[in-house]
């Protein structure tokens, strides 16, 4: 459901994630519609992915947000994709922010899949920095796009996480 896009701070990773951004939005599996796209983002770099969504002709299906805005969405199952620029301040399990982040990443999006199922949304995290000082911290990130006792990562990531925490 989602992957971090992690690298050092100057390498593009607006750009990759902005590529992949595109391929979603013409590739998704949705051949009634084209997906809408959220990107959330600290104030001082929403300009930034503004223009790389124009400049990628991508303007008209992406809404570029604060990520202390997070509250004002209203139309959680409208967004297919949600790009996190800076996640790693989306840490922290017991934030407001955090929570609120965790149910629009886990909402249904509004499409049935072939089997009548709703359609699960896309997340990329993106940060230089995704672990910064306790496995607790990437643990929580993990848990934006995966489910806590049945990932498809590790299995049970509560079990697993449990383990390095100690």
């Amino acid at each position: 459901g989602g992957f971090f896009l992690a690298d050092v701070v100057g390498l593009g990773k607006t750009i990759v994630a902005t590529r992949i951004a595109k391929k979603f939005y013409f590739h998704n599996g949705f051949p009634e519609h084209r997906s809408r796209i959220l990107v959330i983002s600290p104030p001082a770099l929403r300009e930034n992915w503004e223009a790389e969504m124009e400049r990628f002709g991508l303007d008209d299906a992406v809404k570029v947000i604060n990520n202390g805005s997070l509250h004002k969405i209203r139309d959680p199952e409208k967004y297919d994709l949600i790009i996190v620029d800076e996640a790693h301040k989306f840490r922290n399990g017991t934030a407001d922010g955090y929570d609120l982040l965790q149910k629009l990443c886990k909402t249904p999006t509004r499409h049935r899949l072939p089997g009548g199922e709703f359609a699960r949304k896309r997340v990329i995290l993106i940060s230089a920095t995704p672990l910064n000082n306790r496995p607790a911290d990437i643990r929580n990130q993990v848990l934006l796009f995966q489910d806590g006792k049945d990932s498809t990562v590790v299995g049970n990531l509560q079990h697993f996480f449990a383990q390095r925490i100690k």
